[in-house]
């Protein structure tokens, strides 16, 4: 006999001992009062016993209570004799199989899942997208759903901290039929290791937080932000990739809008310190084939309104939107910028600082020679820059940076062309920072592009000592080409305010 529920065989035999014993004990307890008899017409004697005058009365059992007594004896003999309940003795059973609470529970999920193949098994033949347009299919799927997954992603589908939206276009891994039915089927486990330690201490860690919120384009601390994108690019970079882009069942999207344990900068700080663990239990095993496929198509419906596939269901873009029903469009398709130049315009400001950084890096370490078009002493009107090239020029004592096509990287050597305009901002002037956008061709995304380009040139000053309060940020300006090119339309001007 096995005792895999107890230490010693001992503890088999004392319960045993104990039950077997109880029911000898009442057994016989019940048939040793059964022995006084009545004769008819006769008196009912009394025990002998008196209390103030009253007696007890030596009545035998009452039929009906003797035999419903012996009834629940001869009850408890057969109950542990079909299910367990002396020790280790797991009972006969039924049809050779001993009882147990699992193997009932699984004889009627067996059952029901029977029939449920036989009223919905239909939907498995047909695909996911073909199963996510038949109304039936979907309210069965918003059944199980509720059953099964509100628990964690809610009743409307669109989680909770810690729980992803499942109606938004933001897929950690992977948004087609197959990633989903892959991910409920199997589980999935994310884990973001602690960083706080590795990353040098608070103050670095809270730069590389501000340079995760300016990636999305949030407010943040752009001094910060320019200090974090190095170490994001030492660090962080492997997984989330250079641009924050991340990559699907790697790391998530830095540069969108959707923030699984929150955007502020204190849940940011507290991811990168402490790290994340999230886990998804694997459901195979647990829910049938047919109920994965109806929930996969659920999943599927609630996330693609419009029936069709999204790009992002396998691929993250950089600041692409979430929503479901209008992502934003790949890098590739981007309308034109600026004439015929090649588009690099991220869909958000979320460049602005990580660009800044390079910019400003390039900018303080470059030790090549200044034309002396680019001195800080006032010059006659200089030649337009090349279509296609960043320069630094000083005209009248105004400081003009001219940014390559599509680029908001500043020139080498800007340092030197700018020390009269650092110098009065660090004697208490004002400067006063200008963006112009070329007219012609995408007006919205140029405009765009001007704006990040003037605060790549204020984060540019501020490195270079200029306090933030001292710097007046206009907006961006229109302006034509000018002289062939559009070389105008693609310059940020600083100069002193009167």
């Amino acid at each position: 006999m096995e005792h895999s529920q107890f230490t010693s065989p001992f503890w088999h035999y004392y319960i045993c001992a104990i039950v077997v014993g109880g029911l000898i004990w009442v057994t016989w307890l019940l048939l040793s009062q059964n022995t006084v008899k009545h004769k008819k017409d006769e008196d009912v004697q009394t025990t002998g016993h008196s209390w103030d005058g009253i007696e007890e009365y030596n009545n035998p059992l009452p039929k009906w209570w003797f035999w419903m007594f012996l009834m629940t004896i001869l009850f408890s003999v057969g109950y542990l004799i079909l299910y367990p309940g002396l020790g280790d003795y797991k009972g006969i059973g039924f049809n050779g199989k001993p009882w147990t609470s699992v193997n009932q529970y699984e004889a009627e999920m067996a059952k029901g899942d029977a029939n449920f193949h036989e009223n919905y098994g239909k939907f498995a033949a047909m695909s996911v997208e073909d199963t996510a347009k038949d109304p039936q299919a979907m309210a069965v799927g918003e059944n199980l759903f509720g059953v099964y997954c509100i628990q964690c992603h809610g009743a409307d589908a669109q989680g909770s901290k810690g729980f992803p939206n499942l109606t938004d276009a933001d897929w950690l891994w992977g948004g087609t039929p197959e990633k989903i039915k892959e991910s409920i089927t199997h589980g999935r486990v994310g884990v973001m290791a602690p960083w706080g330690v590795a990353l040098g201490g608070e103050e670095r860690v809270k730069d590389v937080a501000h340079h995760v919120m300016s990636l999305s384009g949030m407010e943040h601390n752009d001094e910060r932000a320019v200090r974090g994108k190095e170490i994001f690019a030492a660090n962080c970079a492997v997984c989330h990739a250079a641009d924050g882009s991340g990559t699907q069942g790697t790391a998530p999207n830095l540069t969108d809008d959707t923030w699984l344990w929150g955007n502020s900068e204190k849940a940011i700080i507290e991811t990168i310190t402490g790290g994340r663990h999230g886990q998804m239990p694997a459901w195979k095993g647990f829910l049938t084939d047919d109920k994965i496929h109806l929930l996969t198509a659920y999943v599927w419906g609630k996330s693609h309104p419009d029936g069709a596939a999204l790009p992002t269901d396998t691929k993250n873009f950089v600041g692409g939107k979430t929503d479901g029903a209008a992502v934003e469009t790949p890098a590739q398709e981007t309308p034109k910028v600026e004439e015929a130049a090649p588009v690099q315009v991220a869909s958000s400001v979320a460049e602005t600082a990580s660009e800044a950084a390079s910019a400003v890096q390039a900018a303080s370490e470059s030790s090549a020679p200044v034309a002396a078009s680019e001195t800080t002493q006032p010059a006659t009107p200089a030649t337009v820059p090349a279509s296609d090239k960043a320069e630094v020029k000083v005209e009248n004592g105004i400081v003009k940076f001219y940014f390559a096509s599509g680029k908001s990287a500043i020139a080498a050597g800007a340092d030197k062309a700018t020390a009269e305009v650092v110098a009065a901002a660090k004697a208490g002037k004002k400067l006063v920072i200008s963006g112009f956008a070329d007219s012609t061709g995408n007006a919205a995304a140029n405009e765009k592009l001007s704006k990040r380009r003037a605060e790549v040139v204020q984060a540019y000053l501020i490195k270079q000592g200029v306090k933030k309060t001292s710097i007046v940020m206009k907006k961006p300006e229109s302006s034509v080409g000018a002289q062939g090119n559009n070389a105008e339309g693609r310059r940020v001007e600083v100069k002193i305010q009167d």
